[in-house]
């Protein structure tokens, strides 16, 4: 029995020196001070002039021309990634979509009759200056379309620093009739930049 209780004794001695030994260990520390952190500030921009850019392309109640059936009419405009990316650039995949509109009767009778593309703006091309290459054009959509949900814009990703021309047309196909004679509706559209990964 003296054996056992010494064979025991021996082993909880061992522990208690090895324990003990484990905190004996020199030790030291450093410090990092200082470390600023901070997130990238993302800047869509829009323009008429590729001059004055804002976050809102204050239209004043400006109109295209009257449509008539199987005729178009065009504007355009410019957008600008604004953005600070710092090391790592932050570039915007673009989408487009109809926010609101007024008066509804009216849009009831020309969201599915007036139809909208988007396209690079390009020279030399035609009238409208419509860059019709494949990936530089939306489809045309009825309105109702473009206010449905988001759209991609054409041209693929603006990078930071860039600057993209961009055409807006707007027609009603030839097979309207008076039932959309003299109407009007204002109708605002956004443009969101979402981080291209």
């Amino acid at each position: 029995m003296k054996k056992i209780i010494g064979s025991i004794l021996g082993i909880f001695l061992v522990v208690g020196i090895v324990a003990g030994t484990g905190y004996a260990l020199f030790t030291d520390t450093v410090n990092i001070n200082g470390m600023v952190l901070g997130t990238a500030t993302p800047n869509l921009l829009i323009s008429f002039d590729n001059v004055t850019y804002t976050t809102s392309l204050p239209i004043n109640g400006e109109k295209f021309a009257p449509l008539l059936p199987g005729e178009l009419d065009w504007g355009e405009f410019w957008l600008k990634n604004g953005s600070d990316g710092t090391t790592d650039k932050l570039d915007f995949d673009l989408k487009g979509r109809i926010i609101s509109y007024s008066p509804e009767a009216n849009w009831l009778l020309l969201k599915d009759a007036i139809e909208l593309r988007l396209c690079i703006y390009k020279d030399g091309v035609g009238e409208d200056k419509c860059d019709e290459t494949a990936g530089n054009v939306t489809p045309w959509w009825d309105l109702a379309i473009w206010q449905s949900a988001e759209r991609d814009l054409p041209g693929g990703v603006l990078t930071q620093g860039d600057a993209q021309h961009y055409t807006i047309q707007l027609r009603i196909p030839s097979s309207y009739d008076n039932t959309i004679m003299n109407k009007s509706i204002t109708m605002n559209m956004v443009i969101n930049g979402t981080q291209s990964l």
